[in-house]
């Protein structure tokens, strides 16, 4: 039988990640366990709440599980999820592999239904892509055939988004900016005042509030309110980002991992990599292992904190970790700044890695 589970740290005054107490946790502790399971993910980590997804072998539906401030376990309303999108009050919906989108409604996921506006369900808005930024700001990929996979819809609200999801013919409810990158994206983030957007041609796009360097690029060319491609990262194949808090991280097809951003504003607090770097740059992440520098297979960022995962299944963090994130022990820094390994308990093998604003989790498979 395979052993699959996600072990987390950090944040924990809502119980997210231990019902046991509300109290942070410093080391990596096993949260939750899946059994039979053919499909499992972290859909959601945020403020309050944990929200995670498991598909079992037998069964049409995969399963919700909610923890923290909303403790509900349901079936999911679409097959095969594939993300969650939230704000600092929880869980606001889910995406399927298809386009499908379903929205918390009274603490449960419901599955959307095309209005009779909509002059048909194939024309109704298919989301390829969410990503609620902390300033409220919503961005959208539509995956419908009439909208092209390079077009970005964002809304100044979640609230405003639905307002046009729901009733998309009224121009009225039209979203504030439209958008265009060169190329089909392929993955939507977003931080705390902004996105990045990656296509599949491995380039990497950043908009929204220039301030701390979290752009990444100059704003002479491009404006910061719209997408400019980050000329230092180009060249590179970038196959994943992730970004919250001011930083962002891209991770190239060769393993490379690249940061660029400022960890915690309006402090001292800066990791090493980033220290001489200037405002149109990225820095690229050294670390040796027996004097060899490692490649890296997965990356997270939170609201000041990093988390890599190395081809040899080690993790190793940096940044804040006032409430534990790190996982490197009760008496462990408020900030690291250089890398530090984290060990995994029973010395088992991660195989992904995950973050929330001020949390870590770490997936663990094994057959």
């Amino acid at each position: 039988m395979a052993y699959n589970a996600i072990f987390a740290c950090g944040f924990n005054a809502f119980g997210q990640l231990s019902s046991e107490s509300d109290k942070d946790i410093a080391e990596p502790k096993e949260l939750v366990t899946f059994e039979h399971a053919v499909n499992t993910r972290l859909l959601f980590a945020g403020w309050s709440e944990t929200t995670f997804y498991q598909h079992s072998k037998g069964r049409e539906n995969g399963r919700i599980m909610r923890l923290g401030n909303t403790k509900i376990v349901q079936e999911a309303p679409l097959f095969d999820l594939t993300a969650g999108f939230g704000d600092h009050n929880g869980l606001l919906g889910v995406l399927s592999r298809k386009g499908g989108v379903a929205f918390t409604e009274e603490n449960q996921v419901e599955a959307h239904t095309a209005t009779a506006d909509a002059l048909s369900d194939e024309e109704a808005p298919g989301i390829a892509y969410l990503a609620v930024a902390g300033n409220g700001h919503v961005a959208v990929v539509l995956s419908s055939a009439s909208s092209p996979r390079n077009s970005i819809l964002e809304f100044k609200s979640f609230d405003k988004f639905r307002q046009w999801f729901d009733d998309e013919v009224n121009d009225l409810h039209g979203p504030s900016f439209s958008h265009t990158v060169r190329g089909r994206v392929a993955q939507l983030v977003a931080n705390v005042t902004g996105f990045v957007c990656l296509t599949q041609e491995g380039n990497v796009y950043t908009w929204g509030d220039a301030r701390h360097s979290s752009l990444g690029r100059s704003v002479t060319q491009t404006e910061a309110k719209s997408p400019g491609l980050v000329e230092s990262l180009a060249g590179i194949r970038i196959k994943k980002i992730a970004s919250d808090g001011w930083m962002t991280a891209a991770l190239s097809e060769d393993g490379a991992a690249y940061l660029f951003g400022t960890g915690t504003p309006g402090t001292q607090h800066l990791l090493s990599c980033l220290q001489e770097l200037d405002s149109t740059g990225a820095a690229l992440v050294e670390i040796e292992q027996g004097g060899d520098p490692l490649d890296f297979l997965d990356v997270a960022v939170g609201d000041g904190h990093v988390v890599l995962l190395a081809h040899d299944g080690r993790v190793y963090a940096a940044g804040d970790n006032r409430n534990g994130q790190l996982g490197l022990g009760q008496k462990a820094s408020s900030y690291i700044k250089d890398w530090r390994e984290v060990i995994i308990p029973d010395g088992r093998r991660c195989g992904a890695v995950y973050a929330g604003p001020k949390s870590s989790f770490f997936q663990i498979v094994e057959t």
